[in-house]
């Protein structure tokens, strides 16, 4: 592992740069240029361009939906001034996440071994939770009062980037943390409760789908692939319930994300994977009863340019929260998966567009993440949907 001095520097050298030489057009914020609290227009610049957001203020940021980095033109890299995170306020508004690891490179190696830091984003956007460069620690960061929490949890010597996964459990209240295994596997999992200050490690190499607060009884997943049958396991105190999750829904194999609540997981079904390269069109939503087991299978109605949809959450009794992406006409690129966020209603499958990612440029490797969503209460306009693209084998 590369000391933590060398992870901030990695994180912040470029941008310094650009400071420095006043690459940073004034016209790319209003207002005083040197304020935290000055507004970057994403309209105005692309991702890759030399203009610079400002840093997320101490306090007073309100809430975000999107999180992500971008990269450099010439590296491929989130390197420049896209070294570090990008925020994107609700209200429009572009920030950077100076403190967080956002792309370390292995030093005297080529980029190709770089790895990413993590980030995650509440469903309310009021927090975030991410990797501090400077102390190799996963903090929680209160948006509105600028409380950060630093979460008692050990990064492994000798990792590249952030080597865990992290996810906020049904609010910004909850944080698991998931360790990733060299087998690809789950080492170790915990689950941080952050008001109260309290971490617990969990006897369980699962993902937390779900946490209830009041009862303590935990959803974990072991996921399932390719030639690996998954099941839903439910704790409650003592006993524990598994759930075997079927190889297919139809004929197509189960697998993908998962999100639980209230005793139902759901998950979007893709097409089988074939030879020539994955189809990851959505087929079917299953719903499961975590009790019983049974399985519901319903068809999903998105626009026909979502090439891939996730099962990110539940949103209320009736709907469960969908990160997709979508087909770009011609030779443009897609827009990277959670560029539309959907809420699906799971007895009819019918879906409404709730938020959208906007701001031009690349996305690196997808490292889009996606929160505040769980305050919308309208609907946007999905916009025109291009004819889908040859997929898979077709």
């Amino acid at each position: 592992m590369t000391t933590n001095g060398n992870r901030t520097a990695a994180a912040i050298t470029g941008l310094m740069f650009v400071v420095a030489s006043g690459a940073a057009p004034a016209s790319a914020m209003t207002g005083n240029a040197s304020s935290l609290r000055g507004t970057f227009d994403p309209a105005s610049a692309s991702a890759t361009a030399s203009a610079l957001p400002p840093a997320l203020p101490a306090t007073g940021a309100g809430p975000v939906t999107f999180g992500y980095l971008c990269f450099d033109k010439k590296t491929y890299e989130p390197t420049g001034v896209c070294a570090q995170w990008r925020l994107v306020a609700a209200d429009g508004r572009l920030y950077r996440l100076p403190d967080a690891l956002g792309f370390e490179v292995k030093k005297g190696k080529p980029p190709e071994t770089g790895m990413p830091g993590k980030l995650a984003i509440s469903p309310d956007g009021t927090r975030i939770a991410y990797h501090r460069a400077s102390d190799d620690r996963v903090v929680v960061r209160d948006l509105e009062t600028g409380k950060i929490w630093p979460i008692d949890h050990s990064i492994a010597r000798g990792s590249l980037g952030s080597p865990f996964q992290l996810a906020f459990v049904r609010d910004g209240r909850q944080l698991a943390i998931s360790d990733e295994g060299t087998d690809g596997n789950r080492k170790d999992v915990t689950l941080a409760r952050i008001d109260e200050e309290t971490v617990r490690r969990l006897p369980y190499r699962e993902a937390v789908l779900d946490s209830d607060p009041e009862s303590g009884k935990l959803t974990l997943l072991s996921e399932p692939g390719l030639g690996r049958r998954g099941h839903l396991t439910v704790v409650e105190g003592d006993r524990k319930r598994r759930v075997k999750i079927p190889e297919k829904a139809g004929k197509h194999l189960i697998w993908g994300p998962f999100a639980a609540r209230d005793d139902r997981a759901a998950n979007l079904v893709p097409k089988d994977a074939p030879a020539c390269g994955p189809d990851m069109t959505p087929v079917w939503l299953t719903v499961f009863d975590t009790g019983s087991g049974r399985m519901t299978k319903i068809r999903p109605s998105l626009p026909k340019d979502v090439y891939r949809g996730d099962v990110i959450d539940w949103l209320n009794r009736d709907e469960v929260v969908v990160a997709a992406g979508r087909e770009r006409p011609g030779k443009a690129a897609n827009s990277p998966i959670g560029a539309y966020v959907y809420a699906m209603n799971v007895k009819s499958g019918k879906s409404r567009l709730i938020r959208k990612f906007t701001v031009p440029g690349k996305v690196y490797q997808d490292t889009l993440a996606v929160g505040g969503y769980a305050e919308v209460t309208g609907n946007l306009s999905a916009g025109k949907v291009n004819k889908p693209k040859k997929r898979g084998c077709e």
